[in-house]
Order: structure tokens, then sequence, then C-alpha cells
């Protein structure tokens, strides 16, 4: 059973379409500092805590990134540049189109050579989003100069 399994994608048109919304929305967000260099621009922010979410990964050129896992799987397309993921296996070659898996706790990192690599890639759970105590609304509903997260008597109840 092999670790990390790519495809080549062979609709164009498809992924012209998903491309041009992508890099829109790369383009509009802020690229927050990940590791080695590398940024990653959350595209689809998970609703709750522990939500979905996609995110635009951008590799620069020359990286080579420290070996990693995640505690879940994670799925990618490259859709923009080449480089290389580097699995226990050895080294698989990604270039634009093409998709790729990483299984659960697999270890395995990124590297780049002569151009970047951009990735959006699927993360199908988060540790990040609003909760029923820790939201927008109830964080920035002000009550005589308290926001309403501290008002127990006026929280909605579960």
């Amino acid at each position: 059973m092999a670790v990390f399994a790519i495809m080549k994608n062979t609709s164009k048109g498809f992924i012209g379409i998903i491309v041009i919304v992508l890099i829109v929305l790369a383009v509009l967000g802020g690229g927050a500092y990940f590791i080695d260099g590398c940024t990653d621009t959350l595209l689809v922010a998970p609703v709750r805590k522990g939500d979905p979410c996609l995110n635009h990964l951008h590799f620069p050129k020359s990286i080579t990134q420290t070996q990693h896992t995640h505690p879940s799987v994670r799925t990618g397309i490259v859709y923009r540049g080449e480089g290389e993921c580097v699995v226990k296996e050895g080294k698989v070659p990604l270039v634009t189109g093409y998709a790729f898996i990483v299984k659960t706790n697999t270890a395995h990192s990124f590297n780049t050579l002569s151009e970047s690599m951009d990735v959006i890639a699927f993360h199908p759970d988060s540790d990040t989003g609003m909760t029923d105590d820790d939201h927008p609304m109830i964080n920035r509903t002000i009550v005589d100069g308290v926001s309403a997260k501290y008002i127990d008597e006026i929280r909605t109840k579960k």
C-alpha cells in the first residue's frame, strides 16, 4: 500500500478555471509564514474548529523543507511550478497539474529547485475556527463596554 499517490489531471479546462479562481483568492489573501521559507494562505477557512480547510502553499525556488508529518491525510494539486515530494520510498516529481495524497502520519517534505511551486492543499481537519464560546459575533458584541462573551446571562445556552 503506497503512502503517497500521484495522478495527472487531463482536464485542462477544468484545471484552468480552478487555477484562475485560486490565484485570485491567493492574491487577496496574505501568506502566513509556514516553515523553511514557505507560506500558507487560508483560501477556505474552517467554519467551526475542527472543520476542513483549503490552503494555498507557496514554496519559493531552492527550498529544502524539513521532514514533517500531519495527524490527518493531506491532498493537493500543483497549480503552478514544479518540485518534488520526498518520502521514505524516495523522491516523487511534482509538476503543474499533478495531484497527490499524503497519508496520515507519513513523513514527507517538499523541495524546489530552479523555480517556485504553488500547491492547493485540502486539510480534512483543523485546530482553528470558531466555537460557541469564541467567535467574532460574541466577541465583538459589546454591552456597556463588556464583550458579550463574558456576560453569561445574555448568552444563548446550548
